[in-house]
C-alpha cells in the first residue's frame, strides 16, 4: 500500500527522522522562528500566493511544488515581511539560509534588516539563496555588506523546443539514432500525463530504486518527495508523459510551466535504454500547449548528468546566486 501523505497536523516518521539529525541548535532555531516569530509550513491553501511570487522565475527551487515535496528534508518555514515572501529552511550544511522573493515594490530593504537580526540572535550569517540574476539589483544598496557567489553545479540547464527537436541535419544524427531505437522496441507506448497515473509513476520509482542505495540519493529520498505530489495534484498544472514497454512503466517525466518554461523536476528511467531520455522529452515537448522551452534543472555536479544534459545542447545555463550578509 502506497503512503497517503495527508497533512493532519502529525509528524511522519521520516520528519521525525530528519528532525533527530539536525544539531541541536538548528532545531531550536526553527522552533523559535515558527514559535515566536510567526513562521510557518507552507499549506495546500498558500500554492495561490506562491504563485504569484514564483512565476517570473524558471527555478524549480522557488516553486510551491519544491517547498511541498521537499518540506521534509529542508523545513521551509515562510512569513510574509512587508510584502517579500521569506522562506526559512535548513540548507545541506545544516545551516539556516533564506529565500528572498520580492514583492510588487520591488524592494527587500526591510527583509533583509528583519531576516539579519533574527539570524543574528543566534550568530548566523544571513545566507540568501536561489537568486535569479534579474534579482541581483535588488539587493544592490542595502548598506550593509554583502558577499556574491554561484556555483556551475547548481545553474539549470534550458533548452529552446524548436532546436530540442529539430532532428535533420548531420549534428541531429545522434537524436535520430535515439527515438529510432526507442520506438522499435515492441510494445513502447508514451501516455500523456493525468492524476490517475500518479501510481504507475511510483512503479517507474520502485524499479529505479532497486538498483541504488538510498545513500546515494542527493537530496535524501526523491520518492518520498514525490510521493508527497499526490495529494496536491492539479490537472493542468502539472504535465508530461509516461513510457510503457509490453504495459509496464518505464520511465516519465513531470512538468510544469515556471516563467516561459516547462521544468522537469522529476523525470526517472527504470531501466538503462539507449534514447529513453530524448525519447520522453521529445513527446512531453510535442504536448499541446507546451512551453516554447523546457528546463531540466540542474547537475549537482555529477559528470554523468552533466554529460547527459550537455549532450542535447542547451541554450543556456541559468545561474543561480548565493548573497551573503554577514552579522
Amino acid at each position: 500500500m502506497e503512503t497517503a501523505w495527508i497533512r493532519d497536523g502529525k509528524k511522519t516518521w521520516e520528519e521525525e527522522k530528519n528532525e533527530m539529525s539536525l544539531p541541536r541548535k538548528v532545531k531550536d532555531f526553527l522552533r523559535w522562528m515558527k514559535e515566536k516569530q510567526g513562521f510557518r509550513p507552507f499549506r495546500l491553501e498558500d500554492r495561490a500566493m506562491v504563485d504569484q511570487y514564483s512565476r517570473e522565475s524558471v527555478f524549480f527551487d522557488l516553486s510551491f511544488t519544491n517547498f511541498w515535496a521537499w518540506e521534509e528534508v529542508f523545513h521551509y518555514y515562510w512569513k510574509m515581511v512587508g510584502d517579500t515572501l521569506a522562506v526559512v529552511y535548513i540548507t545541506l550544511e545544516q545551516v539556516p539560509a533564506v529565500i528572498l522573493m520580492p514583492g510588487p515594490s520591488r524592494r527587500l530593504e526591510a527583509a533583509v534588516h528583519v531576516l539579519r537580526e533574527l539570524f543574528g540572535r543566534w550568530g548566523y550569517s544571513l545566507i540568501c539563496e536561489y537568486i535569479p540574476e534579474e534579482w541581483l539589483p535588488l539587493y544592490k544598496g542595502l548598506g550593509v555588506p554583502t558577499e556574491v557567489s554561484t556555483h556551475r553545479d547548481w545553474s539549470d540547464y534550458v533548452y529552446d523546443v524548436a532546436d530540442f527537436t529539430l532532428l535533420e541535419g548531420g549534428a541531429n544524427k545522434s537524436r535520430r539514432r535515439e527515438l529510432k531505437l526507442v520506438e522499435e522496441i515492441d510494445g513502447v507506448h508514451f501516455e500523456p500525463l493525468r492524476q490517475e497515473l500518479f501510481h504507475p509513476m511510483l512503479q517507474v520509482f520502485d524499479r529505479w530504486c532497486q538498483d541504488r542505495d538510498c545513500k546515494d540519493c542527493f537530496y535524501g529520498c526523491e520518492r518520498q518527495a514525490f510521493a508527497r505530489l499526490e495529494n496536491i495534484w492539479e490537472e493542468g498544472r502539472y504535465y508530461g508523459g509516461l513510457v510503457y514497454i509490453e504495459e509496464e512503466p518505464m520511465a516519465f517525466a513531470l512538468g510544469e510551466t515556471l516563467g516561459n518554461c516547462a521544468c522537469y523536476s522529476f523525470q526517472k528511467n527504470a531501466v538503462n535504454l539507449r534514447g529513453l531520455t530524448y525519447y520522453i522529452s521529445y513527446r512531453c515537448v510535442l504536448l499541446p500547449g507546451h512551453p516554447p522551452q523546457l528546463n531540466w534543472c540542474e547537475d549537482m555536479g555529477l559528470a554523468g548528468l552533466r554529460e547527459n544534459k550537455l549532450h542535447y545542447r542547451p541554450s543556456r545555463l541559468v545561474d543561480k546566486y548565493t548573497v551573503t550578509i554577514r552579522p
